[in-house]
Formats: C-alpha cells, sequence, structure tokens
C-alpha cells in the first residue's frame, strides 16, 4: 500500500503489525477429534432447546469464521463441503490443510441440491450467513432429516436479545463440540480462548476515557456499519472501546455520515473485504470534505479487520487484544520486571 501522509503510514504500519501479530498467534491446527457415541444432547439455539439424537457425521459449513470454528474443533474429518467464502485465502493458514480435503458447494449462498448432493447430515450457519427464511432454514432441513446450528450473532435476526458478546463465540464452541461428542478433545482449545479473553477484560474494564469508534463496512452515499448485535460491537467494548452506533438494534445496519460527524469518532475500524479493499477505503474516507474535522480522520487513526475477524470466529479475542493496543498502548504494554 502506498501511503499519502507519513502519518497515515504509521498508523496503518501498526495496524499491519498487529495483524501480524495475531497471525503468530493462530493456533496449532488441532487433530482430528475421535469419533464418539453420546447420549442425545439437547443445546441452546436461539433461546430454545433444541435435541440433537445422534453424532453427525457429514458436516456442512458457510462462511469463513463459522468454518474455522468448526476446524478449531478437530472436525475437519467430518466436513463434506464449505459454502460462502469467496476465496480460500480469506482462511486462516493453520487451518488451510483440513479445508483443502472439503468440496467447495458454492462461492456465495448454499441451497438444498448441494447439501443434499453431499449427503450432509449436519448444518452449521447463521441467519443471513447462509440461512434466509424462504430459502434455506433450519426447519427446511429437519424436514430432509438434516440437523442444524445457528450461529447466536445471528439470533437477532429471529427473535430478541440484549447485547451481541465474545462469549456468544466460546458457548458456540462448546454447543458444537457437544453436538460432535468431543467436548473433552475441544475443552482445553476453547478454555486457551476464554483466558485470554478473560486477561483482555481485566485490563480494560476499569478504563474510564473509551475511544469512539466507527465501524466501516461498506458504502458511499450511506454507510454500512455495526450496531449493538454486531461481532464488531462486542471486539470494540472488549478492547476498551464504545461504539458510536451502539444505539441501532441490529448486527450490520446503515447509518448516515450526518451521524458520524455528530459523534465524532476517534477510531476508524475498517473491515477489509471486497473492493475497494482497505487501502481504497481509508482513502475515501480522508477524501470525504463532510469528514474533514472527524478525530479519527485528522489524527490518521484506523484499524484494520478481514472479514473473517470481524465476523464470529476464534480470531476475535486476539484481534480485540490488538485493537486495545491501538487505543491503550500504556494500559496493554507489558509489564516491566
Amino acid at each position: 500500500m502506498h501511503m499519502r501522509q507519513a502519518s497515515l503510514c504509521i498508523a496503518t504500519a501498526l495496524v499491519l503489525a498487529l495483524g501480524a501479530c495475531s497471525r503468530r498467534e493462530s493456533p496449532a491446527a488441532p487433530a482430528p477429534a475421535a469419533p464418539s457415541a453420546v447420549a442425545p444432547v439437547t443445546v441452546d439455539v436461539c433461546g430454545k432447546p433444541v435435541a440433537f439424537a445422534q453424532v453427525p457425521q457429514r458436516a456442512v459449513t458457510y462462511d469463513v469464521g463459522i468454518t474455522e470454528m468448526f476446524l478449531y474443533l478437530g472436525l475437519g474429518d467430518r466436513l463434506v463441503g464449505t459454502a460462502g467464502i469467496p476465496a480460500d485465502k480469506e482462511i486462516d493458514p493453520v487451518f488451510r490443510a483440513q479445508l483443502e480435503r472439503a468440496p467447495v458447494l458454492s462461492r456465495k449462498g448454499i441451497n438444498m441440491e448441494s447439501i443434499i448432493d453431499a449427503k450432509a447430515d449436519f448444518v452449521f450457519a447463521g441467519w443471513s450467513y447462509g440461512f434466509r427464511p424462504g430459502e434455506v432454514t433450519p426447519e427446511l432441513l429437519a424436514g430432509y432429516g438434516i440437523a442444524s446450528y445457528v450461529l447466536t450473532e445471528s439470533c437477532i435476526r429471529v427473535g430478541p436479545r440484549t447485547r451481541v458478546r465474545m462469549d456468544d463465540t466460546l458457548a458456540d464452541l462448546r454447543n458444537v463440540a457437544r453436538i460432535f461428542g468431543v467436548q473433552d478433545e475441544a475443552e482445553p482449545r476453547i478454555e486457551r480462548l476464554e483466558q485470554s479473553l478473560r486477561a483482555l477484560e481485566r485490563r480494560t474494564q476499569g478504563v474510564q476515557q473509551r475511544p469512539r469508534v466507527f465501524v466501516y463496512d461498506s458504502g458511499e452515499d450511506i454507510p454500512t456499519t455495526s450496531g449493538r448485535f454486531g461481532m464488531p460491537q462486542a471486539i470494540i467494548e472488549a478492547a476498551g472501546g464504545s461504539n458510536i452506533f451502539d444505539d441501532i438494534a441490529s448486527n450490520w445496519p446503515r447509518g448516515n455520515w450526518e451521524d458520524v460527524v455528530e459523534r465524532n469518532p476517534e477510531w476508524i475500524v475498517i473491515v477489509d473485504y471486497g473492493v475497494p479493499d482497505a487501502q481504497g477505503k481509508i482513502d475515501f474516507l480522508r477524501r470525504k470534505p463532510q469528514l474533514s474535522q472527524v478525530d479519527a480522520i485528522r489524527d490518521q487513526r484506523f484499524f484494520v479487520l478481514s472479514y473473517a475477524e470481524a465476523t464470529p470466529g476464534p480470531r476475535n479475542i486476539a484481534r480485540a487484544r490488538d485493537l486495545a493496543a491501538a487505543m491503550h498502548p500504556a494500559l496493554m504494554a507489558p509489564a516491566k520486571p
């Protein structure tokens, strides 16, 4: 990337350095979990108990983060197809070898024909992450004898919620581990994520001055952002920041530029996917006259999340820690010996 100002170069260098840090901390690829014969289990799915009578053997996953969650549990040998991953490069390299063994059913949405052709007996997806009313739904799958699990973050699409939390991802991991009878093997990995989250929360829970943060997903005339129920909300909160659009009761709503100016974010989180790329989005924001006096623009404070890091998955906690280090460098500095 070519920067137009030295200050932007410094800010972006920080982001890239933090991103590299997260990649180095990616967990080692887990060994395939041994199949387990377990009694029927019941787990909470969007606030309702759902029973699973038998352990699934042939799973289809949708989207990057969901697929990484599945592979993080060591279930790569049960994966018979993926959908909704626009490019293999989105997948964390630590999981790529496992992913290459699974056919790509679709780069975009999923459909019943491809699920049936894959002889799937389980689908892990979410509302607006593969599931859509009138198309593929858990109810439709059940009619074909196919079990499913719905991503917790997406449940706002079908029922009331109070807030999205980083713990939602931990709950999803534990629920899927129970469904597949691999909770004993998976729990140490999940606990490592949980310990990392608790350590971050201990550092940021007492922060009095929480920087105002605007999440810029896409859009020129009207910006798409993250509201109260999007994963960036949870990332920002855990990092000791405040989402300027946390009053919008949605996960990925459309905002407006007038409110961005009025709420004056001190940091802008860029979601890097599609066209333009992160640098193109930064350039657009910097050129927009309406935003010229916004603190984040004047101070060149940008932080980049890839699509996989901004949506639910095992990378969220590490990137929340990186964002905390960018916004609160003194607070997050290693303790002196």
